[in-house]
């Protein structure tokens, strides 16, 4: 790999360092009863016990998480105005 193209995926710290949480929160969000309540389970990939990240997957959720919080704000504004 050369050292100017960056890594394809993220190790579980790194990730959790591009998204401001500890590893456990962002562990948390992979665990399976959390991805059901999620409206946009956080995307990663399971390489044998390893979890992985693709950088362009994860401010892919950002932007849908920000798109989603945008909507319901704008719904529930719009329910309350009668």
């Amino acid at each position: 790999m050369s050292q100017n193209q960056p890594k394809l995926l993220l190790s579980l710290s790194e990730a959790a360092e591009l998204l401001s949480l500890d590893r456990q929160q962002l562990y948390q969000l992979t665990r399976t009863r959390s991805r059901v309540r999620q409206a946009i389970p956080l995307p990663y990939v399971r390489l044998g016990k390893r979890l992985a990240f693709r950088r362009e997957s994860l401010e892919n959720w950002i932007a849908q998480l920000e798109s989603s919080t945008a909507v319901r704000l704008k719904q529930s504004r719009s329910a309350g105005v009668r």
